[in-house]
Parts: structure tokens; sequence; C-alpha cells
């Protein structure tokens, strides 16, 4: 159908799909660079491991929108351009960009699932078929990755891909749905393990993490399915550029969310000695690293209670 489109049409489809999705590419942004504002003020002695992380997501998401606006850029002047090879490079770029800044976010939340199923008191034979779990996604993110911008650097054109550089498009966003979906399934296991089930003030802090990243894992991994829809049932357009536009924004302001709701969801997670080691390896705050990683409060946690 889309292969009989004229290419005045495709083109004007193109832009207003494509505008869209940079719009909300660029309101997430926003949200992005509030969040990373607000951690860098308030947790100022957070140790310099965290706040690199946060640096690094904030700096690939940036690079990101800058090769974002290059090719809305180039939709708006000159919509037919996308069939100019020699501006593969904005593509390349833009899909490198993502690639590590999904990879570095994932590494992250497989760092936290390692300490979780080493420090909780869990059967030593599920303890190691979680910690396998994390090595083998780990291996398998970053071999995804490379092969995927492997085929991406032997590509020449923005759409109608060649089957096999098609294929790796298919099993790259898929493996992407399925890692996120079982960084979610496992985190959540673990924190609803840790939990002692008694009192209904910690139910309702399990209770919020497990939806806050079951919602993340679930929103990403939908994204990457409907990138996979889009593309397949209109591979001689750009419109899977619309979504590509928003997705890494959705990774930034998910691990942003999750460090800035540290100081509420803290004292919360500390009324039980359960609670309180999933606290700290929850939010990367353990004992090695000394009094930099204490929280950005002025009082002591005893203090606040009555």
């Amino acid at each position: 159908m889309s292969m009989d489109m004229p290419p005045a049409a495709m083109a004007q489809d193109n832009v207003s799909a494509l505008f869209l999705g940079f719009l909300m590419g660029a309101i997430l942004f926003g949200a992005a660079l509030l969040q990373t504002y607000q951690y860098f003020m308030t947790y100022t002695r957070d140790s310099k491991r965290r706040k690199f992380m946060i640096a690094a997501v904030l700096i690939l998401d940036t690079l990101h929108l800058v090769f974002s606006g290059i090719m809305m850029y180039l939709t708006i002047s000159r919509p037919l351009r996308f069939t100019d090879d020699s501006l593969l490079w904005a593509l390349k770029g833009f899909a490198t960009i993502k690639a590590l800044l999904i990879v570095l976010v994932q590494s992250y939340y497989l760092s936290i699932i390692w300490q979780f199923a080493s420090s909780l008191t869990l059967n030593i034979v599920v303890s190691k078929v979680i910690r396998s779990i994390c090595v083998m996604l780990f291996i398998y993110a970053i071999g995804m990755a490379i092969v995927f911008l492997t085929y991406l650097e032997q590509d020449s054109r923005f759409f109608n891909f060649s089957p096999s550089f098609q294929t790796i498009v298919y099993v790259a966003f898929s493996s992407t749905a399925v890692i996120d979906s079982t960084i979610a399934g496992v985190l959540s296991y673990l924190l609803v393990k840790a939990s002692p089930g008694g009192r209904a003030r910690t139910r309702n802090v399990i209770t919020f993490l497990v939806l806050f990243f079951v919602g993340t894992g679930l929103l990403t991994a939908i994204m990457a399915i409907t990138t996979i829809a889009v593309y397949a049932t209109r591979p001689s357009t750009v419109l899977y550029l619309a979504i590509e536009f928003a997705v890494p924004r959705l990774y930034a302001n998910s691990i942003l969310a999750m460090f800035n709701s540290k100081a509420r969801l803290r004292k919360r997670m500390e009324v039980t000695t359960e609670l309180k080691l999933s606290s700290m390896l929850l939010f990367d705050d353990l004992p090695s690293g000394s009094d930099s990683d204490s929280p950005p409060s002025p009082e002591p946690p005893e203090a606040e209670k009555p």
C-alpha cells in the first residue's frame, strides 16, 4: 500500500507524524532536564558514581535530541531529502546514541538486581539463577547493540532496509522489549520477597515500587513493539522515527524519577530491617560509600520519627 503512495503524499504524511513525535520527545527532554537539575540541587552529597551515571544519561539524552532536531529540520525543510544517502550520518548517530542510552540504563538496573540477589536471604539456587540471568541479559544486550550498530553502519537507506538488516531490527527491538519486561518482573519479585508483609505502610511502599518498575518496563517494551509494527506495515516511510524520537526520553526519565524519589521513599522503607536493606540496594547506598551516600536531609531519619 505504502509502496504506491505518491512521493508528495508520503512526504506530508512523514512530516505530520514526525513533528508530533519530535514534539513529544522535546517535552519529555524538558522533564528529564528538570529532573536532572532537581537531583543535583537536592542530592549534593551523593556518590560520584551515581552523579556520573545521571550526567551520562543526560548527555546521551541531549545528544539524541540534537540528532532528532537535525532529522526533523531535514524533514521540514525538504521532506524528500530522506532519499539522499549522504545524510545517513544523522540516522546512524541518532540510533547509536539511543542504543548506548538503553544499554546504560538496562545495565544499571541489572546491577541492582545482582546486588539484590547477592544480599537478600534467598534460596541459594534462586539467587544463582537470578544472577545468571543478569549476566546473560547484560552480555546479550551488549552483543545485540554491537550487531545492530554494525549492520546499521553498512546500511545505505532511511527506509526499505535490506532483508538482513530488517531481521536485525526486528530481533533487536524484540530483545529490548524482552529485557525490559524481564528486568521489571525480576525487580518486582525481589522487592516482594524483601518485604516482611506485615505493616500496611510497608505494603504501600512495595506496591508503589512494583507498579513503578512494571509500568516503566512495560511502557518501553510496548514502544519497542510498536516501532516494529509501524515499520513492518509502512517500510517505505520514516514513520518509525516518530516513535524513536521519544523512546530514549522514557529510559532517561524512568531512572531520574527513581533517584529523585529516593529521599521520600527511603524514610518510608527504613521502618524495618528488611526494607532498610532494600532501600540501600535499590538506591545504591551501600555502607562502602561512607558519609557521601547519606541522605541530603540535614537531620538524620531517627530525628524525624515521632
